[in-house]
């Protein structure tokens, strides 16, 4: 489906009580192979098959130059229209969108970028040229995600649709284990986060991103996750500052597999 359709559809079967709509980018485990094989949980490497039966599973990055690419992100109105979502944040995947990787027990190692909305509901990042997986999260907004090949453009818009309190899955107790470090040094971050109803479990994006660097990642789950079906508990992932002092605002943002999004949570992290 558009990106719109899904989320308007996945609202639609919610509200009804109905199952939701698959809206993450996790994978099926992969069959016959460790789950951890070739991964570390810090960046290692999907094939983007999930492997067959009796086969390693590779985790394979893709490796192009940085490339500039501009976005806007918008919410679909009644009337058929849209309208600029202002301080929306957005995880970008490299490689393409909803890339299988090999350890569900641990975050993809695909997303690498990120950015934030300014008033007008635009962006600007640093990403690597190739295929580009965009995903826009904002407070009282469904998810959605669009798709950029920077061979053939440079720039997307990212459609959301309005969500009811009810549906959100919450963040809670978001800190670094210390919010003051040296440049370059190693930060943890942990969140307590749950779905708002069992019928619609978390999705594997549960995303960190620092839009001053264009940089975003997930975080690693409790434990094994399934494909649209993560477990709620404490969140976390260890990740390196950045070598320039000063003071760096950090966005988080929890999605169901139903495209529910929660309210955006920012950190303040002081590099010195």
């Amino acid at each position: 489906m558009r990106p719109r359709t899904l989320a308007i559809a996945s609202a639609a079967l919610l509200a009804a009580g109905g199952a939701a709509l698959a809206c993450s980018s996790s994978s099926p485990a992969t069959t016959g192979v460790d789950a951890g094989a070739g991964v570390d949980g810090a960046g290692g490497g999907g094939d983007g098959g999930g492997g067959d039966a009796g086969s390693a599973c590779v985790d394979i990055l893709p490796d192009g130059g940085p490339v500039q690419v501009s976005g806007t992100v918008v919410s679909a109105t009644d009337d058929g229209g849209t309208t600029p979502v202002p301080n929306a944040m957005v995880a970008v995947e490299y490689g393409g969108l909803y890339l299988p990787w090999c350890d569900l027990a641990h975050a993809s190692p695909y997303y690498r970028f990120g950015a934030v909305t300014d008033d007008a509901g635009a962006f600007t990042m640093t990403g690597a040229a190739g295929k580009l997986g965009f995903h826009g999260f904002a407070t009282g907004q469904y998810y959605s995600r669009a798709p950029l090949d920077t061979s053939k453009g440079s720039s997307v818009t990212i459609v959301l649709s309005p969500e009811p309190a009810g549906s959100r899955p919450t963040i809670t107790g978001a800190a670094f284990e210390q919010a003051t470090v040296a440049a370059g040094a190693q930060v943890t971050i942990t969140a307590t986060v749950a779905a708002a109803v069992p019928t619609d479990p978390l999705s594997d994006e549960t995303v960190l991103v620092e839009p001053t660097h264009s940089w975003g990642i997930e975080l690693d789950p409790p434990s094994l996750g399934k494909k649209d079906d993560f477990p709620d508990g404490t969140w976390s992932r260890t990740f390196t500052a950045p070598a320039e002092t000063g003071t760096y605002t950090y966005w988080l943002s929890a999605t169901t597999a139903g495209c529910a999004t929660s309210d955006l949570v920012t950190l303040k992290l002081v590099v010195q």
